[in-house]
């Protein structure tokens, strides 16, 4: 669950992207190798044939570099089972942490990190006021270690105190001017297709990453958990419109008829979606977003590729564990 953190080497107009074998970073090397960037992309050693398989036709514009311990692995050269709640928050700390001293010892002073929507605000809050870039889930380390909390809650924790420390990072170590050149962006949940360089040869939904709860639409017995919200400085808010499971089944039933029959069954009454106003625009601003896709056809996307990828594993055998 450790917080992403892109970092940009300028002087050599390259770049180091972190996790290249998931659902975001392989979208994100995709479109850095299509624009013609240099990418030095970090995975697990059980990742890296399956990222340089996915991206052989890019040559030498992708290096893939395998690193197994975030907490005390050694990112210099890179860049020039279920943990329990107090290890996983750990892991998403320290590790973003340790990537940035890496990175300091490299001489690299420019980064993007990705954290999540739920830094902003506490799963389960659907207050009526705004969402802005200066709202902070108040999540407390004390609150994750008492035992009474559930996934989604230390999930969040994990992305918000990641957060926090980082930018204390940058606070502390003016010396490598990224006060003023780092960006955090705050997305909520990535459904959608996957990129064409993604490779799941495991039949298995946590292969899937985000795209799980869209395939969970498309098993008729899968149970459905409740709604979960998920200066040069910035923190960046992005997130389109909102659906409910609901919503998402009655569309798929719609386009897709020949899935009907093995829709969720527990979606169809799922609780509508709160209305909560999320402000895009630093999103616009910085990133020149002018509109987030449709949520109608994000959801499709994700349908059709999810069917694909089951049909590849089919042909091998797989059934989706």
């Amino acid at each position: 669950m450790i917080s992403r953190i892109y970092s940009v080497r300028a002087l050599f107009h390259d770049l180091q992207v972190t996790g290249v074998s998931g659902f975001l970073g392989s979208h994100v090397i995709h479109q850095l190798l299509e624009a013609g960037y240099l990418v030095r992309g970090t995975v697990r050693t059980d990742k890296v044939a399956l990222v340089q398989e996915g991206y052989a036709s890019y040559g030498d514009q992708l290096e893939v570099i395998a690193i197994d311990d975030l907490i005390n692995g050694d990112f210099t050269d890179a860049l020039k089972g279920r943990a329990s709640p107090e290890a996983a928050l750990n892991a998403a700390i320290e590790g973003s942490l340790n990537i940035l001293r890496q990175a300091e010892k490299a001489g690299i002073a420019r980064f993007v990190l990705v954290s999540s929507m739920v830094a902003v605000r506490k799963p389960g809050d659907t207050s009526e006021t705004g969402w802005t870039d200066k709202d902070w889930n108040s999540v407390t380390r004390e609150e994750v270690l008492d035992g009474m909390r559930d996934e989604m809650f230390i999930y969040a924790a994990e992305k918000t105190l990641a957060e926090r420390a980082v930018w204390e990072f940058a606070d502390q170590h003016p010396h490598m001017d990224i006060t003023t050149e780092e960006t955090a962006v705050n997305p909520p949940f990535f459904y959608g297709p996957f990129a064409p360089g993604f490779r799941a040869p495991d039949a298995t939904i946590s292969a899937l990453s985000t795209n799980s709860r869209i395939y969970a639409l498309l098993r008729p017995d899968e149970p459905i958990p409740p709604f979960l919200l998920h200066r040069w400085r910035k923190r960046i808010l992005m997130s389109g419109e909102w659906f409910s499971f609901k919503d998402a089944v009655e569309y798929i039933a719609e386009v897709r008829p020949e899935l009907r029959d093995r829709l969720a069954v527990d979606a169809r009454s799922a609780p509508a979606t709160p209305q909560t106003s999320i402000d895009n625009t630093r999103a616009r601003e910085v990133l020149g977003l002018k509109e987030m896709v449709p949520w109608r056809d994000t959801v499709l996307a994700a349908v059709d590729d999810l069917i694909k990828l089951e049909k590849e594993w089919a042909s091998k055998g797989l059934t989706v564990q």
